[in-house]
């Protein structure tokens, strides 16, 4: 099992596009520091600048994707050790926040793209149901073709990441 820390201010902003996006789904990418070995706090969750969902599906933009991701490494001092890509978040506004057959396949294919580079990719599901409760999955998709469900602790605090670098 892997373990994630999100902080609160990303679940509130999650929460808060999932609002203005209505049914539509959003996404972007994951940013985050290993703390130990299987343990990952999200220190940056993007958001795709174009809302270009639907009700059942989020098309990724892969220039924009890989932008954010190598703006993040430079913001991060480019300790990819320690601060690195994790891989992708979207929302289910009309299904359970659990990654669909479609979500399935797209992850395995982002990992073969990585090549060796990568050995794993995260996906997390964000969901506001009817009453405005949040719902959040996550699943760890292993370059082996496996998968580990994601322990997720959402952080109260905030962490100085930048201070750290």
């Amino acid at each position: 099992m892997m373990r994630l820390r999100i902080p609160k201010l990303i679940i509130e902003r999650w929460a808060d596009d999932l609002r203005k996006s209505g049914r539509k789904e959003i996404g972007g990418v994951l940013f985050g520091e290993q703390v130990a070995e299987g343990d990952f706090r999200i220190i940056e969750a993007t958001r795709q600048r174009f809302w270009g969902g639907t009700a059942t599906t989020f098309k990724r933009r892969g220039r924009g994707a890989r932008k954010d991701v190598l703006a993040l490494h430079e913001k991060f001092g480019g300790d990819a050790k320690r601060f690195n890509y994790l891989g992708e978040w979207h929302s289910h506004p009309n299904a359970p926040a659990m990654p669909s057959l479609q979500d399935e396949i797209t992850m395995c294919n982002l990992l073969a793209e990585q090549g060796a580079a990568v050995n794993f990719l995260v996906l997390i599901i964000v969901k506001l149901d009817e009453t405005g409760l949040f719902h959040i999955g996550a699943v760890c998709y292993l370059a082996s073709g496996h998968k580990l469900n994601c322990e997720i602790e959402i952080e109260d605090h905030e962490s100085n990441v930048a201070e750290k670098v």
